[in-house]
């Protein structure tokens, strides 16, 4: 359980600063031939790496990763996730709908492992945050 007065500072950062992506990625080890991919991320220069390693101290989860003059928190493990973007999701403006498809997959992940229907249905929800974003 995160702090309110938190939640309300990074829901407005993320908003600005923030991504929530999903993607399809070929992968022959899948049953489907294809992983989904789901992230949360803030991009920062490198120089404000420091915030970064705050907010893995903050949120308990999650690691850095330095890409020249940019460095990103990257949160991308399930159940952390799913348990993070409920609590954040209430007070995001900009990246509400984002928040709420990822948490959708999220949920429906299990019998998209087993169905081709329900696999391709949440294919569709990964398109949807796609356009949602802006790169």
């Amino acid at each position: 359980k995160y702090n309110k007065e938190f939640l309300l500072y990074l829901a407005g950062f993320v908003d600005g600063d923030g991504s929530i992506i999903a993607q399809i990625k070929p992968n022959q080890s899948y049953k489907f031939k294809h992983q989904l991919s789901l992230t949360f991320q803030v991009t920062q220069k490198t120089q404000r790496r420091w915030f970064l390693g705050k907010l893995v101290d903050e949120i308990g989860v999650g690691y850095v990763r330095d890409r020249g003059s940019v460095s990103d928190y990257i949160l991308s493990e399930i159940k952390p996730l799913h348990n993070f973007l409920t609590q954040l999701q209430p007070f995001l403006k900009l990246k509400q709908k984002q928040a709420n498809l990822v948490l959708k997959i999220i949920e429906q992940l299990p019998s998209a492992k087993e169905s081709p229907d329900k696999f391709l249905e949440v294919c569709t929800w990964v398109d949807q945050i796609a356009a949602l974003n802006d790169s």
